[in-house]
């Protein structure tokens, strides 16, 4: 099984306890940490894992802030999951129904799974089973529909098909660089400069453009 990085917050935190006590439990998993610009775990094929409390999760609902953290998430990782500790349903985690509903949409159509957990044991647990499951199959690739015609939309479409682009970074791109052609011609380097692309994410980029 390959080791999971985790993210040096998390080193001393419940999940990796709960990992330390029941060892046993979990054959072949090790780990290391590291400085992650985003996520908390990241496992094997392009997986990571974001963990959140019903609180903080809800609090990211009430700012308007789940498609922001969702749009970095896909721009370093072909396959987040977002983990949710505690009832984001409770009443006391939020005053606005719509928003969490929309939270929830969002996270949906952008093929994020949420998937609630009771606590840190149980993250714990589902963490080294995604890592088992990677062990023996692959995440199934989305695959997008209802190529536009127009212009404009179809160079969007194009630069969307890049890991981790979403519509919105398709835009700033083009903003940043002016044609798709230049996109695909520019460097890791020159990529990392356009705001919300991480170093990691511009290096992933290049590495499909170049089919490595």
């Amino acid at each position: 099984m390959q080791a999971i990085s985790l993210d040096s917050g998390e080193v001393n935190g419940p999940v990796v306890k709960h990992w330390q006590t029941y060892l046993a439990h979990f054959p072949g998993l090790a780990w290391n940490s590291a400085e992650l610009p985003v996520g908390d775990y990241v496992l094997a094929q392009g997986v990571a894992v974001e963990r959140k409390s019903a609180m903080d999760f809800s609090l990211l609902v009430m700012d308007g802030r789940v498609p922001e953290l969702a749009a970095r998430l896909l721009l370093d990782f072909d396959h987040p999951v977002l983990v949710v500790e505690g009832d984001f349903h409770a009443g006391r985690f939020h005053g606005d129904p719509q928003k969490l509903r929309e939270a929830l949409a969002h996270l949906a159509l952008q093929a994020i799974p949420l998937i609630p957990s009771p606590g840190p044991g149980f993250t714990a647990e589902l963490i080294f089973s995604l890592a088992q499951t990677l062990e023996t199959s692959k995440p199934t690739p989305s695959l997008r529909h209802g190529r536009p015609f127009d212009p404009l939309n179809s160079r969007r479409f194009l630069l969307e098909g890049l890991p981790g682009v979403n519509e919105g970074m398709a835009k700033t791109l083009l903003q940043h660089f002016g044609s798709p052609s230049k996109v695909f011609a520019a460097s890791a380097e020159a990529l990392a400069q356009v705001p919300g692309i991480s170093v990691e994410a511009a290096a992933r980029m290049r590495r499909v453009m170049e089919g490595a």
